[in-house]
């Protein structure tokens, strides 16, 4: 499925090393980009560790062996690879416009091997979801740093309207700086001037850090920050406690418990703005992510780098070297071709000028390879003399036991006619056969020409046990062969029988298990059958949630798209739509009809009036 290690791409621009990471929809592959550093005095050429994405939907995809081309299985498969192969383009071309030293840059993005790929930059270091998971929770000032950090992120992106709508643990790297570094604008939104969606993705939700209005597919059509302030919020929770947040569509039933009471050493200020951030309700968050930071007491050692100059594309110098110990995260961010936004981009430590001490250990490391073949060098020519003369005197020597063959009217049999008992597959290499030469040679110089003729029947055991060893090695492959076909087969009765397990759990209404069933049934193949299987399992399971999430309401009049409902765990109203997800909240005494829409009853007696929208229009009135 992957492409082979040393494959290049762009014609040899960029090379692949490895592979670091793969998911539903790419490879991530550690990479060389061949560039030059320019100076004062020249180029020099030089290599750039970078990350190579590449677009590769694996449920409907598969690599062709022979041209490394990446192909869909059907016509279906063919639309949905080209929808999200526009997404992941579109993800490098948000990016183009989000250069910013807190955030991970991108080189380009192009297409080849009939998918998408992008070029990134390389970090080293970890994400904080590994740090969280080695330290159990952050020490609050470190937080306040990273969140400090990463605020002026999305400070700058949200100025250009753009939501990132992804934000956690995950997708903050620390690198070797201990600076932050915000990754992933995969399922990201950008805005027009009139603040529209202008570019869709994916509904995409991690669970605890998305915000209550992400769970709609309506929820971010209008440009808002709230979004993100929530899931900054979160993770500033998950950071400070080590616990993940209740999901925002599930904190009606099921309250979040206080950060204090998960972690006492947590100062007062911290979690007030923490527990602003993750208000349910968009309008009792801060309005903005500046508001937020502002609440916070950051730390005052924070290095200020709005200020710090990058230099522009092919000026990037090399980092010193990637230890293969290090936690290494490698992600993207994009420029659009031909860009002269020269605002900000990262610059790389340069590995083309090596101290003096380098220099003197790279002499001697050149010297001592040449002094050791000069050596082997003169070696191999006395050897070549020996070689001459002992050979002539195996030609004479050979003469003579010829001549005596024929005085005793003996066969002479000359050892290169021979019958061979070796397989043909099994003949020797060549410097197997000089050893051979030579180790004849030197048997017959030693004994002279009366035992020249012994030397032939010495020569007979050796050539069997080559030829048992030649045998061996058929058997070998032969076994090997014969496992790889067993092992093909093992597979091909695995994959029916998880196939077949999952068809009966779905008619047995149990389709969480079949789409465990039709998963493991494509780490081992991916086919149309089980891709289709596995797709109808998934719209089971929303059908079966949604319907879940409106059992949990006494439904009543239709008000525009919603349904006016009475929630049974607390008697009070509001309104869910076709999913079952509120949309106005049950809090409310009672509904009654109102001039503008709908008219919801508070616990003070006074009425919030509601379109059929469900947009609030007017608030705290007296009469409806």
């Amino acid at each position: 499925m992957n492409l082979p290690n040393g494959y290049c791409l762009q014609n040899g621009k960029y090379c692949l090393t490895k592979v670091i990471g793969q998911g539903g929809f790419g490879i991530t592959y550690l990479g060389e980009w061949n560039t030059e550093v320019k100076g004062e005095l020249g180029a020099v050429e030089t290599t750039v560790p970078i990350c190579i994405k590449e677009y590769f939907f694996k449920d409907y995809c598969f690599r062709d062996e022979t041209t490394f081309e990446v192909k869909v299985h059907s016509g279906t498969g063919k639309i949905l690879f080209d929808k999200f192969k526009e997404r992941q383009i579109e993800e490098a071309k948000i990016l183009s416009e989000v250069h910013h030293p807190y955030i991970v840059n991108v080189l380009e993005v192009f297409e080849e091997n009939n998918t998408a790929y992008i070029a990134m930059e390389h970090i080293s270091g970890c994400s904080l979801k590994s740090m969280l998971s080695e330290q159990t929770v952050l020490p609050e000032s470190k937080v306040l740093k990273y969140v400090a950090q990463i605020g002026k992120a999305l400070e700058f992106v949200h100025q250009k309207n753009i939501l990132h709508l992804d934000i956690k643990p995950n997708n903050i790297l620390i690198d070797k700086n201990d600076n932050a570094r915000l990754i992933d604008f995969g399922v990201s939104k950008r805005y027009d001037l009139e603040e529209q969606e202008a570019c869709t993705t994916t509904l995409t939700l991690s669970k605890g850090f998305a915000s209550i209005e992400q769970y709609d597919d309506e929820g971010t059509v209008n440009f808002s920050p709230c979004p993100d302030v929530y899931s900054l919020g979160a993770t500033m929770y998950n950071l400070l406690t080590g616990v993940i947040p209740v999901e925002s569509i599930l904190r009606a039933t099921k309250p979040l418990i206080h950060p204090s009471e998960l972690n006492k050493q947590l100062s007062p200020k911290t979690e007030a703005v923490v527990l602003k951030a993750m208000q349910v309700n968009p309008k009792d968050r801060y309005q903005s992510i500046k508001e937020m930071m502002d609440a916070l007491d950051i730390p005052p050692s924070i290095e200020n780098k709005e200020n710090i100059s990058f230099p522009k594309k092919k000026e990037y110098e090399a980092e010193p070297s990637v230890d293969e110990n290090e936690n290494t995260q490698l992600i993207a961010t994009s420029r659009k071709t031909g860009s002269t936004d020269n605002e900000e981009t990262v610059s790389i430590p340069s590995k083309t000028k090596p101290s003096k001490q380098r220099r003197t250990k790279s002499k001697r490391r050149i010297l001592l390879p040449l002094l050791i073949f000069a050596f082997a060098g003169v070696g191999w020519a006395v050897s070549y003399l020996f070689s001459s003369n002992d050979k002539s005197t195996t030609l004479i020597n050979n003469r003579l036991v010829a001549d005596a063959s024929i005085q005793q009217g003996e066969p002479i049999i000359p050892t290169d006619l021979q019958p061979q008992t070796e397989m043909p597959s099994t003949e020797p290499s060549p410097s197997e056969a000089t050893n051979e030469i030579h180790k004849e040679e030197r048997t017959e110089k030693k004994e002279g020409n009366e035992t020249a003729l012994p030397v032939k029947k010495e020569a007979k055991p050796e050539k069997t046990t080559t030829s048992k060893e030649s045998d061996k090695k058929a058997s070998e492959e032969a076994s090997k062969t014969k496992k790889t076909e067993e092992e093909a087969e093992r597979m091909n009765a695995n994959y029916a029988a998880l196939l077949a397990s999952g068809k009966m759990k779905m008619d047995q209404g149990h389709y969480v298990e079949a789409k465990a069933d039709f998963t493991k049934a494509k780490e081992i193949k991916v086919t149309e059958d089980v891709v289709r299987l596995s797709l109808a399992c998934e719209e089971k399971i929303e059908e079966k949630n949604i319907a879940a999430r409106i059992a949990l309401y006494e439904p009543g009049m239709t008000f525009g798209n919603y349904t006016i409902v009475r929630k049974k765990q607390n008697g009070r109203y509001g309104a869910i739509d076709a999913k079952g997800i509120e949309r106005i909240q049950c809090i409310y005494l009672s509904v009654g009809r109102s001039e503008s829409g709908r008219a919801f009853e508070r616990e003070d007696h006074l009425y919030d009036i509601y379109n059929s929208n469900g947009v609030l229009v007017g608030r705290g009135l007296t009469t409806y």
